[in-house]
């Protein structure tokens, strides 16, 4: 949680000196976020495989904000980051707590953003 605060926050959303956010580190890259990705190609959320906590909500709630605020970001080069969005974002508990529409344009967002395919240049 405090990792969320304290180190993805300014990652996700990049502010003038008088706090106003005018972009996001989503597009540009960060070895924090690399790291986050490789974490995750293993499991499903952060604690443990099946396991959804505290942790979650704190990485998964600044990470689901980002394509609201920016939505040209480009989550490709994170494709487990992107997974495990949308497995935060699909449960019942976000749609509640954030609206169905919400919901709904996280999910199409993130649906499009794992079934990319990376570009040839990059294989």
């Amino acid at each position: 949680i405090v990792w969320a605060n304290a180190s993805l926050d300014p990652i996700c959303f990049i502010e003038t000196p008088q706090g106003k956010v005018y972009d996001t580190g989503l597009k540009y890259g960060h070895p924090l976020l690399d790291r986050l990705d490789e974490i995750l190609k293993g499991q499903k959320f952060l604690v443990g495989n099946d396991t959804f906590s505290l942790a979650d909500v704190a990485v998964a709630s600044y990470l689901l904000y980002v394509p609201q605020f920016f939505p040209d970001v480009d989550l490709q080069k994170w494709p487990n980051m992107a997974r495990y969005m949308m497995d935060c974002a699909k449960r019942d508990a976000y749609g509640k707590a954030f609206g169905a529409k919400v919901q709904g344009y996280l999910l199409d967002f993130l649906e499009e953003s794992v079934s990319k395919k990376e570009p040839s240049s990059k294989r």
